[in-house]
């Protein structure tokens, strides 16, 4: 097979420092490619320069391939391959391959011989998102080092400026803040002042920021609630800073205060003072504190320890006798020994997963996964690219003195909160890829957790801490067990975890 080799300077990728030997680097990876199937090298179409518009040796390259001078391109990397993905993808998907002219990718290990045309536009599909989520992604550190501001920054009582330069307040929703801290430093608890909140009807903070923000929210109930306001009592905002990370580093960024100073600090030792049990009684915890309850009233159990021996637990924390009826008490060594059995089970089940790590049917479950977040970027991305197309239209407007320059600057900012916001849901979703993945691997955090041990013969807090999320205890009679890290469990099918 008569194969030629095509190299690049420039990448439609990375936006770093190129290596001064990379042609080097390129060819030297090619030629152990080649040499690995046997093929011939024959020709050698390089574009030098430290131009992202260079381009002489990639159209030579296209003639001669055009005009049958060989079988096979082979490239080190897909995005230095042209100019661009899709000039990669017109020449050796769209031209070669339909005229039997086969190319190989070397960093990505892809060859279009024995592929279907619907494999090799699956993957230059994927290459042209990749490039596209790291230009995103190159955009927003670029607006954040810049000090533009996007919608996921609004809270409630600031709103985004139509520069993004800086949150204003909204005076709306500030005045409830003030009337929140007022209320608490006047002694009102936290319970009380989301019930007033929510006897005077005052929109909650999710349903407020959807109505007045820039970001386009789901729909939300119309429910102030406890953790509602401690958010609210926990946002430095309000006292004239907030923290943010930008290009990876934690910064502390100035913002215009809504409460007078000092009430933020005030408010704060309040919480503080209530959160702690001053009467509380010294001692090691007891393994179950705070994890086990009744099924029926849904109240926490207490462990009682009685001179005759017996442990037990019951709904009454200051029963001072074992109660006669076993109906309203149950045995400490019945729920250990419901946990003991639930954790080993789940130890069982996780060391049954690791062995699945490395077969045939996980890698297919893992190849459907992300077929299926490939086509969700797919999406994205398509809608992304129609709002860019939308933005030559108005500039040509403009040009032409269709609209007035107010007119294309407002149309313009609505271009760019589109494509932010498809900016988040774009980083949003591989969030969750590289969660997937993890997931089906072994740092799998639920894994992790149940990799077998010897469980102690008396468990204690840490134990219970690090296996046990909630114990419900039926009619004192039936424990249920409900443990740890379930939401990393649930990637697997249901039926691998029953074998």
């Amino acid at each position: 097979m008569r194969c030629v080799s095509y190299t690049r300077t420039t990448s439609c990728k990375s936006s770093e420092s190129i290596p001064t030997d990379i042609i080097q680097q390129q060819n030297e990876q090619i030629q152990k490619y080649i040499q690995s199937h046997g093929w011939k090298l024959v020709t050698k179409y390089s574009d030098r320069k430290r131009d992202d518009n260079e381009n002489t040796a990639f159209e030579e390259m296209t003639v001669d391939g055009i005009s049958r001078k060989f079988d096979m391109v082979v490239v080190n990397s897909i995005d230095r391959c042209g100019k661009y993905i899709s000039c990669a993808e017109d020449v050796l998907a769209k031209t070669f391959f339909p005229a039997g002219i086969h190319f190989s990718v070397v960093q990505d290990d892809f060859c279009s011989i024995e592929k279907s045309r619907e494999e090799i536009d699956e993957y230059f599909r994927k290459e042209k998102i990749a490039v596209q989520i790291k230009s995103m992604r190159e955009l927003a550190v670029r607006e954040q080092i810049e000090g533009y501001y996007n919608v996921h920054d609004e809270k409630y009582g600031y709103i985004l400026s139509e520069d993004r330069k800086e949150l204003l307040v909204e005076e709306e929703a500030a005045t409830i803040v003030r009337e929140v801290f007022q209320m608490l430093l006047d002694g009102v608890s936290v319970k009380k002042i989301a019930d007033i909140m929510n006897e005077r009807g005052v929109e909650s903070p999710m349903v407020h920021n959807a109505r007045v923000g820039h970001k386009h929210w789901p729909h939300y109930e119309n429910k102030w609630s406890e953790g509602s306001l401690r958010r609210i009592l926990d946002c430095t905002a309000y006292d004239g800073y907030w923290k943010k990370t930008i290009n990876g580093k934690l910064c502390t960024i100035p913002i215009t205060p809504i409460l007078e100073k000092g009430v933020f600090d005030k408010a704060k030792e309040i919480v503080k003072s209530r959160s702690t049990t001053k009467n509380r009684k010294g001692g090691k915890l007891g393994p179950y504190v705070h994890k086990i309850f009744d099924e029926e009233t849904g109240r926490p159990l207490y462990l009682r320890n009685f001179q005759s021996g017996e442990s037990v637990f019951v709904l009454n924390s200051k029963i001072n006798e074992l109660p006669k009826s076993k109906r309203i008490h149950i045995e400490v060594d019945v729920v250990t020994r419901a946990v003991k059995e639930a954790i080993q089970s789940e130890m069982d089940m996780a060391e049954r997963m690791t062995r699945y790590l490395e077969t045939e049917a996980m890698q297919k479950l893992l190849q459907k996964e992300q077929q299926q977040y490939s086509e969700k970027a797919w999406m994205i991305f398509q809608e992304m690219e129609q709002v860019e197309k939308n933005r030559i239209p108005i500039y040509e407007k403009f040009k032409n003195n269709e609209i007035t320059e107010p007119e294309y600057l407002d149309k313009k900012e609505e271009i760019q909160s589109q494509l932010q916001m498809y900016e988040m849901d774009f980083e949003g979703l591989m969030e969750r890829f590289a969660e997937m993945k993890k997931a089906f691997s072994n740092e799998n955090e639920w894994i992790k957790t149940f990799q077998r041990v010897e469980l102690p013969e008396d468990l204690k807090f840490e134990h219970v801490k690090k296996w046990v999320n909630k114990i419900i205890v039926s009619n004192f009679k039936e424990v249920h067990v409900y443990l740890t890290m379930q939401k990393w469990r649930d990637y697997f099918p249901e039926e691998w975890l029953e074998e």
